[in-house]
């Protein structure tokens, strides 16, 4: 029997972003598109630097300004992708750069606040290699999930986000993020911010090991929920019969189209 098709992924924009960050990005995005020597992949070696350099501030204690930085490193991330699409400069290779430098720059910050967290005792060593195995879990699920649905004609992979309607203020919340393509619940990049920029910045380091609990803890049900999907759609994949796949010419070389 025939796996039902599951309902494509929408791409959406994360509350910290939508909120916090395009306000300001956006309009700055347009004046450094058109200064001279501003690049993406400039604008993306910066963000880079500035998540190594949080993460060696987390690392040597420095909790106030390594949480800083890590909040501007997203600032930054943001910028470049924004600015490759002014000056009509996409490439896959910037997107690859784009991905390469923003895994380094998370799992170099959990990476430094657990190595700071077991240093002055305040955490138990298991507890930031499981998030940094949950994390590399999620990042590899995450990719994986993308191409299978990308393969599948099935966007993103992602949950769709489509609300019932109601009354109240959940319905005029997620009637909100419907209509402005937002995400109704926060998501990696808001416990990312959470966890290595806003903890480290405002609170007591004592509290940080709930940060890193929460953390462990989220990423943990995304692997659950990323997995779920991933099932399905490769379920999906495995029932479609020979006419749902676009025949090739034999003539024609491996990959090469008509």
């Amino acid at each position: 029997m025939a796996a039902s098709r599951p309902e494509p992924g929408r791409q959406l924009t994360e509350l910290w972003t939508f909120f916090a960050v395009d306000p300001v990005a956006v309009p700055l995005a347009r004046r450094l598109a058109r200064v001279r020597g501003v690049t993406p992949n400039r604008l993306t070696a910066l963000a880079l630097a500035l998540g190594l350099a949080a993460a060696t501030c987390l690392a040597t204690g420095r909790l106030r300004t390594g949480g800083a930085l890590f909040v501007l490193r997203f600032f930054v991330d943001c910028l470049d992708g924004t600015v490759a699409r002014l000056q009509g400069t996409c490439s896959t290779r910037g997107a690859f750069a784009d991905l390469g430098a923003d895994i380094i720059g998370v799992t170099a910050a959990y990476a430094a606040l657990g190595w700071y967290l077991v240093d002055t005792g305040r955490l138990g060593p298991a507890w930031p290699l499981a998030v940094l195995g949950a994390l590399g879990l999620y990042n590899w699920e995450l990719g994986h999930r993308k191409r299978l649905a990308a393969e599948a004609g099935l966007g993103t992979g992602g949950a769709a986000h489509r609300w019932r309607r109601s009354g109240g203020l959940l319905g005029g919340w997620t009637g909100f993020c419907d209509r402005h393509g937002v995400s109704a619940v926060p998501w990696a990049v808001e416990v990312e911010i959470a966890t290595l920029g806003l903890a480290p910045l405002l609170l007591p380091a004592d509290a940080l090991p709930a940060a890193i609990a929460t953390a462990l803890a989220f990423y943990v049900l995304a692997d659950l929920l990323n997995a779920r999907r991933i099932w399905r759609i490769a379920g999906h994949l495995d029932a479609r019969t020979p006419s749902d796949v676009p025949a090739l010419d034999p003539l024609l070389p491996e990959g090469a189209t008509p």
